[in-house]
């Protein structure tokens, strides 16, 4: 297995409802054995994406190409390597997990033992003769994500796979991705507008606000974002920063307070300048950002986390 094959790839994919722009040239590059966290805000363009990339719906402009093919020539031969969940799964409430599997066996053509195997995998082995009316929403979820799996994807997509779940439906969810690429060789595409739930799966991040790409790249990319910053409080803080500035320190004023971003040195020495200067310290705080406050940041204080 190529770890390094571009499974995904758009080039300036927009999508235009009449005057409004849903998705804004999106550049999106994703690789095999990858879990990729498509993060934004409700309405950000996730699932009108996520449309796109799965050829339900028609850019207005731009290019995507899955394993290196677009919709227009390998349709067929594309689909067949994708399974996807896209907001809630269709099932039959009065018919039994196994037998909804069963129903879509017949039209992909799989055999029985493939059947056995997912409901293994999505853990829905002893429940497979109950009626799906009387699963729970973490089982139904779980049954929707299995009938992605029923025909081998090498892609597995997945639209907000988490909404409305209890915390141990999502923590069967989450268990059930982060197995995916390891132990099935599946890659898998994420969305949420959640930022602490893709931070427990994800290896990649994508975030989308309105439209636009605001970053794309690997996890603990995003999170060396976490930069200190150094807080101070003076009683003069204009003379405080001028006094910095001379030192080759730059120091932003907000709010009566000295902010110095990716601050590496002592503090000690820094409050000792000022002392020395006439100045009153009164607060001194080494500050890092969150994810989530970089996450608000990147989407406009928008969002839930």
């Amino acid at each position: 297995m190529n770890s390094n094959e571009v499974l995904v790839k758009t080039k300036g994919l927009t999508k235009q409802f009449g005057e409004q722009v849903s998705v804004d040239h999106l550049n999106l590059e994703i690789e095999r054995g990858q879990i990729f966290g498509f993060l934004g805000p409700n309405g950000a363009g996730k699932t009108t994406t996520i449309r796109m990339l799965l050829g339900l719906m028609k850019p207005t402009e731009g290019e995507v190409r899955l394993f290196g093919k677009s919709f227009a020539k390998d349709r067929l031969a594309i689909l067949s390597k994708v399974g996807a969940l896209v907001e809630s799964p269709s099932y039959y409430g009065n018919l039994t997990g196994y037998e909804n599997l069963k129903l879509s066996s017949k039209i992909l053509g799989v055999s029985d033992q493939r059947i056995q195997e997912v409901l293994d995998i999505v853990r829905l082995k002893e429940a497979a003769n109950k009626q799906v009316k009387q699963y729970s929403l973490g089982m139904k979820q779980r049954l929707g994500i299995g009938l992605a799996l029923l025909g081998s994807p090498e892609l597995l997509i997945l639209d907000e796979p988490t909404n409305g779940l209890d915390p141990s439906g999502i923590h069967e969810i989450r268990q059930l991705i982060k197995r995916m690429p390891e132990d099935f060789g599946i890659t898998v595409i994420i969305s949420s507008h959640n930022l602490a739930e893709i931070e427990m799966v994800a290896t990649h991040v994508g975030i989308i606000q309105t439209g636009k790409l605001k970053f794309h790249g690997k996890l603990a990319k995003l999170q060396d974002e976490n930069k200190p910053v150094l807080e101070i409080k003076v009683n003069d803080p204009k003379k405080a920063k001028e006094l910095l500035s001379e030192q080759q320190i730059k120091a932003d004023l907000r709010h009566d307070v000295l902010c110095i971003p990716d601050f590496e040195d002592d503090p000690a020495d820094l409050n000792s300048l000022l002392v020395q200067n006439g100045l009153k310290v009164s607060h001194l705080f080494v500050k890092v950002r969150t994810l989530e406050e970089i996450f608000l940041e990147l989407t406009g204080g928008k969002g839930a986390l």
